[in-house]
């Protein structure tokens, strides 16, 4: 950890490989910008059962925002868009904020 602090990242031990799909699309700690204190607590939030379908509906919700664009053409708003779905998502706010359905 020590070269990944020397390159100004701060690095945060998150468990085993076992344990890597918490850091996977669909969780909280997936895409997102978060303070290293936030990050254990959004791997403790990690739902392996949930996040296939958080990943699912961060995609619909992403693909309606960039429209005819490719994701090739996605610009710093859109960035900061994703940003935010990942985290509404995650939470469940989701539905109130983006209109998309459960599957």
């Amino acid at each position: 950890m020590g070269l990944v602090n020397q390159t100004g990242f701060d690095a945060v031990a998150s468990g085993t490989l076992s344990e890597s799909w918490r850091q996977q699309p669909g969780n909280p700690v997936y895409c997102t910008d978060l303070t290293e204190p936030e990050i254990g607590l959004a791997l403790s939030k990690a739902n392996r059962a949930t996040a296939p379908k958080h990943r699912d509906e961060i995609i619909t919700i992403l693909a309606n925002h960039v429209g005819s664009n490719s994701f090739d053409q996605l610009t710093e708003e859109n960035n900061a868009f994703l940003l935010r779905v990942n985290r509404d998502v995650t939470k469940g706010v989701w539905l109130l904020l983006y209109g998309v359905m459960r599957f």
